[in-house]
């Protein structure tokens, strides 16, 4: 029997799966796999993309727009009518009162009392007017935005959740994020039944990575839970339910201290962590310092870390980070909408720069800090300078595909790209296709080798000096200038 690994690269933008089968229950020779969907059209892709979508009758459907179901708005508010009478002429209006209502004892003087009285009168009115305009506007104002936030269609509800925290939808992000990897997990179980592990990716640097960790452990364990308890593995169920009796069957699992017990086939990782494992797992990286960048559609996560001669395929991690900045950030702040427009086309130089300064910022306060603490190492300074000098910076992820996007950082100016040869060792299904879309694919399959979140941990920079010296020695193997 197989032991099977689902690596799940949850996107912002589009989801990607890498499935690891292991034969004679975990002691054979791995091969893998990348999980297809079917579009609307009922073609295979690699790739679904996160969208949900509330149907004109109610229920909901995944991951393709569906124009023809989509549910409508309701038409748009306008705004209420405040009709007053107080645009009048005084002294027209005094004088007309004061005929009306002439007595024999009346004098002309009369009509400047009137005038003041109706001078009260017209001031007030204005007054209510004012008032009544105002509460008209709150209300068109409160309608509208009712009637904007009632978009059916949502998409980037991970970014929402995971780095943002929030959104101002109909539907909580996190809601979202539970009945689209619901649906997930029901393609899953559909194919490989329920006995496999699963893991997932979350964007996070080594300071919130617990708490994230916690979060997407919450979302999978309540998403598996609307799977499996409340549906009882029925699919079709699932998707036939409506909007309300969903949001009344979901139910949010906190986090508790048996939760790894719990769900223990549910292992999450930082994304930075996933995509430098999916490149070294084979010994494909350069020895010594080098840096992985992975640009995705919600944030561009990079690994610090070393290969050593020793264990090539297992890289020392010191550092990594999670940029809340990828390819929709480039596009809203170009002007456009990533998910409707010609990327490449539009994007404006001053953004794409401003994108770039941010990698050099948190890359050159690590190279400062390094320097610093060298200080009093003097065996290791001359080491230092050498380690640090035109190392290797590997992009990957869907920005990988933009040349403005792969800079050199500080002293990691040699620059790579991943080679189609990046499976060439491994037992891959349908290879040649899938080779062509490595850059997208490396984190899913990053995911599928990775064993247990709790060898996620930081060696401490201080013993970089302990091998600084020797990775001026190892040498670095052979490899193209241009990949990796």
């Amino acid at each position: 029997m197989d032991e099977i690994k689902i690596g799940l690269d949850f996107g912002t933008h589009q989801t990607k799966i890498c499935v690891q089968h292991t034969p004679d229950e975990g002691h054979g020779e791995p091969n893998y796999e990348f999980f297809t969907f079917r579009d609307l059209n009922g073609r295979e892709q690699y790739f679904l993309p996160s969208v949900l979508q509330v149907n004109s009758d109610n229920t909901l459907s995944y991951g393709y727009v569906d124009a023809g179901r989509i549910k409508q708005n309701a038409p748009p508010p306008s705004l209420e009518d405040v009709v007053i009478e107080s645009d009048f002429d005084i002294a027209d209006e005094a004088g007309k009162l004061y005929d009306k209502y002439a007595q024999k004892d009346n004098v002309p003087e009369d009509i400047h009392i009137l005038a003041k009285m109706l001078d009260i009168k017209k001031k007030m009115l204005k007054n209510a007017e004012e008032k009544k305009r105002k509460e008209a506007w709150e209300r068109y104002q409160s309608h509208l935005k009712k009637y904007e936030e009632a978009d059916w269609l949502f998409r980037n509800f991970k970014q929402a959740t995971f780095v943002e925290g929030e959104w101002d939808k109909a539907i909580p992000c996190k809601t979202v994020c539970i009945w689209y990897l619901a649906y997930v997990i029901f393609l899953l179980e559909e194919k490989y039944g329920q006995d496999f592990s699963l893991n997932m990716g979350v964007p996070a640097d080594d300071e919130t990575y617990k708490d994230k960790m916690m979060l997407a452990m919450e979302i999978l364990a309540s998403a598996y839970n609307l799977v499996e308890v409340v549906f009882n593995n029925d699919k079709e169920a699932f998707l036939h339910s409506t909007l309300d009796e969903l949001n009344k069957k979901t139910v949010f699992i906190n986090y508790t201290a048996t939760f790894k017990d719990d769900y223990f086939y549910i292992n999450i990782f930082p994304e930075a962590y996933a995509s430098l494992i999916g490149l070294a797992s084979r010994g494909k990286l350069s020895l010594g310092m080098n840096l992985t960048v992975d640009m995705g559609g919600g944030t561009t996560d990079i690994p610090f870390f070393a290969i050593q001669s020793d264990h090539p395929d297992r890289p020392v991690i010191y550092k990594y980070w999670s940029i809340p900045q990828g390819l929709n950030y480039i596009a809203n702040h170009s002007g456009f909408d990533y998910a409707n427009s010609d990327f490449s086309n539009q994007v404006m130089g001053g953004v794409i720069e401003e994108y770039n300064n941010e990698k050099k910022k948190i890359v050159g306060s690590l190279i400062d800090k390094l320097f610093k603490m060298r200080k009093g190492k003097k065996v290791f300074k001359s080491a230092l300078n050498a380690a640090l000098k035109d190392r290797i910076i590997v992009y990957s992820g869907g920005g990988s595909s933009y040349d403005f996007c792969n800079t050199a950082i500080h002293t990691f100016t040699d620059i790579k790209l991943i080679d189609a040869g990046i499976w060439k060792e491994e037992n891959v299904k349908n290879k040649a296709i899938v080779s062509s879309l490595r850059g997208l694919l490396t984190t899913a399959y990053g995911l599928s080798v990775c064993l247990d979140d709790r060898d996620v941990k930081l060696e401490p920079l201080d013993s970089l000096f302990s091998k600084a010296s020797d990775s001026n020695t190892q040498g670095v193997r052979e490899i193209d200038k241009d990949v990796c």
